[in-house]
């Protein structure tokens, strides 16, 4: 007998862990940390309680954000039973992994517990003996179920959906992660998906639903996001700018860098963009794996930051003084290195621009108090309002690619909402009669496949 339950992610955004087994085999899809739950209330110690207790052959990752894989140093190397826990995940998603990490870990004022953590992980990512390898449309099996990968477009790359197939009786569950088609690489997600189908028919559809709580909220693409930065620093008040973005999204990096170099026009250099060595060494990963000529993931006008008094013979000058000269875009955080460069360029009369590429949540503190960092909310709102450039697009589907996706695999017995706060709203979607298929799971409630 094949059953799903949903441990937790029924009724929120972020830390949803799935469980699909049957007799004898039990594999369980991400065991991430919930995202900014109020305090008191965070529900990870019943997950890792669970986890310890667990009959489970397998963890596999969807991708590599915490909200996903944000507790795997609390999966056991030994299950309930004594069988191995193996751990799966994308090839590139484990490098990002661990240059998070070792970046980390390089920090001089990082505490015990902390570099603990960081070490654990670092350790548990490159234990040969746990590792499955995740390649998009490359079959693995895992006892009782054959798996097929697809790598679906988000705001991380290597990213997959799961076509998971009980080889006992051929029944199919399918498990979106993630996913959107507004980025560069979703453009044909839904033929590589019926590709990797092969003509099987789905019995259940788990598919995330985030924007169902931003159901009338416009969606640029990665494109249009790129054409937008572009006319914006072509402008010459423009000419210095600062960029916040996630240092994991790679989509939107390749925007906002490929839009730098564009600002001259067709055939003519344009402005570099500057970032710290670690985020370097993801742009690296990303130029290599994800395929820089087809995509525009080049990143040839990236530049690690030198020291602010660094006499660079190459260039004849400092890096700073490079900048002044010719312009940038640099991405920033909020520590102490990058308030000294953004005040050089402010009291130098220059009124920098800010860019603002992340979720609004995060510098709103009246209308998401539970997410507003302290520390990005004062740099955003200690900036002259006239001279941000806030510009974003959702890592998540929009509405029309989720019902898109239901119509697409068209599950014979009943879809299984998750990753969302508003999991009815499913019942809006354009999905005709697939709408009296939709199931209604609690968080620790079992779905049986009769």
């Amino acid at each position: 007998m094949l059953k799903i339950k949903l441990h937790r992610g029924s009724h929120q955004i972020g830390g949803s862990i799935t469980e699909i087994y049957t007799e004898n085999t039990h594999i369980f899809i991400d065991f991430g940390s919930e995202l900014n739950p109020a305090p008191g209330e965070s529900t990870d110690g019943k997950m890792i309680e669970m986890m310890q207790k667990a009959k489970c052959d397998a963890v596999l990752f969807t991708h590599y954000h915490g909200d996903h894989v944000g507790l795997i140093d609390h999966v056991p190397e030994k299950d309930v039973d004594g069988k191995p826990v193996m751990l799966g995940m994308g090839v590139t998603a484990r490098k990002i992994l661990n240059n998070i990490h070792d970046t980390l870990l390089s920090f001089d004022d990082l505490s015990e517990e902390d570099r603990s953590y960081h070490e654990n992980c670092r350790r548990i990512l490159n234990d040969r003996s746990r590792q499955i390898d995740i390649e998009d449309g490359k079959d693995f099996e895992i006892g009782d179920f054959l798996i097929t990968p697809i790598m679906v477009d988000h705001s991380a790359y290597d990213a997959y959906l799961f076509i998971i197939e009980s080889k006992n009786d051929h029944r199919i569950i399918v498990h979106t992660g993630d996913f959107r088609t507004h980025g560069r690489l979703g453009k044909d997600l839904f033929d590589r998906v019926r590709d990797g189908m092969r003509g099987r028919e789905a019995d259940i559809l788990i598919i995330e639903g985030t924007m169902l709580s931003r159901m009338n909220e416009k969606v640029l693409t990665e494109k249009e996001l790129q054409k937008e930065a572009c006319e914006e620093l072509r402008k010459p008040e423009n000419k210095y700018a600062f960029l916040i973005c996630s240092s994991t999204n790679m989509e939107s990096l390749a925007s906002f860098a490929n839009a730098a170099w564009a600002v001259n026009g067709r055939g003519k250099k344009g402005r570099k963009l500057f970032v710290n060595p670690y985020v370097y060494e993801q742009l690296k990963v990303y130029r290599k794996d994800a395929g820089k000529d087809k995509y525009g993931f080049g990143f040839f006008n990236a530049n690690v930051l030198e020291g602010m008094d660094f006499y660079n013979p190459k260039l004849g000058m400092t890096q700073l003084e490079y900048m002044e000269k010719h312009g940038f875009v640099m991405l920033i955080g909020t520590s102490v290195g990058y308030k000294k460069r953004i005040d050089y360029f402010k009291n130098k009369g220059y009124d920098p621009l800010l860019i603002y590429s992340m979720w609004d949540g995060y510098i709103n503190k009246e209308e998401h108090p539970d997410c507003y960092n302290e520390k990005l909310g004062a740099l955003y709102h200690g900036w002259k309002k006239d001279r941000i450039f806030e510009k974003h697009t959702s890592g998540h589907a929009t509405c029309e690619d989720i019902a898109k996706m239901i119509l697409t695999i068209a599950p014979k017995e009943g879809i299984l909402p998750i990753h969302t706060e508003k999991p009815d709203a499913f019942y809006e979607l354009d999905i005709g009669e697939f709408s009296e298929k939709l199931k209604k799971v609690d968080d620790n409630g079992i779905l049986e496949l009769l």
